[in-house]
């Protein structure tokens, strides 16, 4: 959960960041007359870096301590009032103030970074180049940024291959290498994601043109050019949606393991454990015959913890001793004839080892602490091929003393119970004579599983929420102020040949191509992301649809709320009075 957090935490500096630096480039544009104006009277680049900087900087400062204001106060009065919400205790309650001032000093030493971005913006605005009224519609070092995006790719492919090849060497530290692939990968795409996305708007317009109409083919050949000023606002809505994909679908597969791992763990619908684990001293024997008293119980087995032996070859195995008889009545293990000298053995061994029904397997146990010191414990038949119910790959029945050593303790106990919720109630009097044991069933494990999946998953909702209304407000501001920028040419279309209903069917299109752009570049590679991260962990990966299909539909569906409203107030503006305004 720490590191769960900490992940987010960086990622959300990073995504106010991103909106940070893209008000500061529209406050730019929107200036940069008055730059120019300061360029012709005199003043040296290195002077608009520095008010630029020093705005920024105190932007940030401001924000920065009245986030450690809120935190801190929200940790007073908030925290306390969620923990009871959602039942989750809290071991200290005391504000670790020098763990804040930390973060909100990295933080800010991050924000400080982005903001040389617009700062050095500033300097490249010369009085000559306000003399151009249209916007250029090509990227400043194009083949530049091209080339560095393919530096990074190939930068990506040599850490991921590297990592494939190495993976089975810990000196080498494959998961870093993986880790910088990715994000070498993120940064490669998110260099190219602008300079590509012109020609492809230019390429997909005519189909856009068949499908929406003249006016839509209008809004994509006004938006072609504005790509280069809105490349943050497209970066920052990708990296929203990674977060979003990446963390639900992270504790999605969290949940569906746990859930498997619960499974494999209560084989039948009872366990009963020693807490004391591998220093158990409870008699399997008497613990059996105690529960089997008792009323409402149908079937009872005991099984060991791991014991080590080793093969002719050397080789090392682990085996348990268990109730053979009694887990096949439980079809928990297949049923044999004979287990006084039979082993049963896991499918994945008996693969490995191209063992069948009949083989012999010739066993030693080891006899104290010395490694090197064992005996031979005789030579098993294999009696049965099965999937284990617990992580080993051989079952030895109790009755076999030979594989009796100091290893041998007690370790679970499963029980068919005839009533639930019954045989619980029963079992709760065990604990007089056996005081250590812990006494569980399926239903509760996944019960505990899924409540804490549910505080989990508030505290993700409550940081995806922060997120998303950062995001969404962000935006919206900096479209606002690009579309607030552009009322003289949305003047010059109306007064040429589109109505009010074109013009907001042009600022509509326009809005909803870039959340769609930088939905799909956000969501395509959190799944590129989240599937490479099997190279670290095979473990399947279960993504969350519909929350991320639900994230996407509400962002659209505040679009609509805050931009129908905001286009139709500027296409009942007087087209004249529009002509004329000074727009700066």
């Amino acid at each position: 959960m720490g590191n769960y957090i900490l992940v987010i935490s960086v990622l959300i500096v990073m995504v106010i960041s991103l909106l940070i630096v893209s008000n500061f480039e529209g406050m730019l544009h929107k200036y940069r007359f008055q730059f120019a104006v300061l360029r012709s009277m005199g003043a040296q680049t290195e002077q608009l870096f520095k008010m630029v900087f020093i705005q920024c900087t105190v932007t940030n400062g401001v924000g920065v301590l009245s986030g450690l204001l809120v935190s801190l106060l929200g940790y007073t009065y908030i925290i306390p009032w969620i923990s009871g919400l959602f039942l989750v205790p809290l071991t200290d309650s005391r504000f670790d103030v020098g763990v804040a001032t930390m973060v909100a000093v990295a933080s800010f030493i991050i924000l400080e970074l982005f903001m040389l971005i617009p700062a050095y913006r500033s300097t490249e605005i010369l009085p000559l180049k306000m003399l151009e009224m249209n916007q250029n519609t090509d990227f400043k070092g194009r083949k530049g940024r091209k080339t560095l995006g393919k530096v990074l790719m190939a930068a990506c492919l040599f850490f991921i291959l590297f990592g494939i090849v190495f993976s089975g060497t810990p000196s080498a530290n494959p998961e870093l290498s993986f880790l910088i692939g990715f994000l070498l990968f993120v940064w490669s795409v998110f260099t190219m994601v602008p300079v590509y996305l012109p020609g492809v708007l230019a390429k997909v317009s005519p189909v856009l043109k068949l499908l929406g109409g003249r006016v839509s083919y209008v809004a994509i050949k006004n938006l072609v050019p504005q790509v280069k000023k809105n490349t943050f606002v497209i970066l920052t809505i990708s990296l929203a949606m990674m977060i979003a994909v990446i963390g639900s679908s992270l504790l999605n597969t969290i949940q569906h393991n746990d859930r498997n791992y619960i499974k494999k763990q209560y084989a039948a619908d009872i366990r009963v454990v020693d807490r004391l684990e591998s220093s158990s001293s409870i008699d399997p024997d008497q613990l059996k015959q105690r529960i089997s008293q008792l009323e409402g119980i149908e079937e009872v087995s005991t099984v060991s913890r791991l014991s080590p032996a080793k093969k002719e070859n050397g080789e090392r195995v682990d085996y348990v001793l268990a109730d053979l008889d009694e887990l096949a009545a439980q079809r928990l293990l297949p049923d044999i004839s004979n287990v006084t000298n039979a082993v049963i053995v896991s499918k994945r061994y008996a693969e490995v080892h191209a063992l069948s029904i009949g083989d012999p397997i010739r066993l030693s146990v080891y006899q104290d602490e010395d490694p090197e010191n064992f005996k031979n414990a005789g030579t098993l038949t294999v009696a049965a091929i099965t999937e284990p119910i617990q992580s080993t790959d051989m079952y030895i029945d109790w009755s076999n003393a030979a594989f009796h050593t100091k290893f041998t303790v007690f370790g679970t106990a499963y029980i068919t119970p005839v009533n639930e919720i019954a045989a619980l109630n029963q079992l709760e009097g065990i604990k007089g004579q056996f005081p250590t044991v812990d006494i569980s069933s399926y239903a509760q494990a996944l019960e505990n599983s899924s409540n804490m999946y549910t505080r989990v998953w508030s505290f993700f909702l409550s940081a995806i929420i922060v997120i998303m209304l950062s995001v969404t407000i962000g935006v919206f501001n900096s479209l606002i102020n690009n579309i607030y920028s552009k009322r003289k040419e949305f003047a010059v279309l109306r007064a040429i040949s589109v109505d009010k209903k074109g013009l907001v069917q042009i600022i509509l299109t326009q809005v909803l191509l870039y959340l769609y752009i930088g939905m799909f570049v956000g969501v395509t590679l959190g799944i590129i992301l989240l599937y490479a991260c099997r190279l670290i962990d095979t473990s399947p990966i279960h993504i969350n649809a519909p929350f991320v299909a639900i994230i996407m539909g509400i962002m659209l569906a505040l679009a609509l709320a805050v931009f129908i409203p905001y286009a139709s107030s500027l296409a009942n503006k007087k087209v004249a009075s529009e002509l004329n305004h000074s727009h700066v």
